[in-house]
């Protein structure tokens, strides 16, 4: 009887664990933005990247992550406030206040964050940063 509980056990693991390892995805109608770090300023309580980049909707945009190293039991995730500035071709000016939480692992730097942008739009976006070639993608999905 103990050896068919403890295969009936491990073939339920065996089973649960790929559920269990499947990771966040969002899925649906999405904005994309690539860009490029243009400052990165850090200091023992977070620091502040600054990127730049063309957005297919909003046109030229420039981005802000004042990132906090506010989790104390690491030092390559925490949170983060930000503000995005965009003018389009038309000469139109929108902005958007971000807030989310990041995370490092190596040069890659990954941002989660809900946007609220001043047309009434809002976002959830996910943005990943590589700080070894200054290479931002975003992925912005409405509301």
């Amino acid at each position: 009887m103990n050896r068919l509980l403890s295969t009936i056990t491990l073939l339920c693991f065996a089973i649960a664990i790929p559920w269990m390892s499947y990771g966040f995805e969002v899925t649906g109608e999405r904005v994309n933005l690539s860009g490029i770090i243009n400052s990165v300023v850090l200091t023992d309580e977070g620091g502040v990247i600054n990127v730049v980049s063309e957005n297919e909707i909003y046109g030229k945009t420039w981005l802000t992550y004042n990132i906090s190293l506010d989790n104390p039991n690491s030092v390559d995730q925490g949170s983060f406030q930000g503000r995005a500035t965009a003018i389009n071709n038309d000469g139109s000016r929108v902005s958007s206040s971000r807030q989310g939480v990041w995370s490092r692992d190596g040069y890659i730097y990954s941002f989660y964050s809900l946007d609220d942008v001043s047309d009434g739009n809002q976002y959830i976006c996910i943005t990943t940063m590589n700080l070894k070639d200054d290479s931002v993608e975003m992925r912005f999905y409405p509301k």
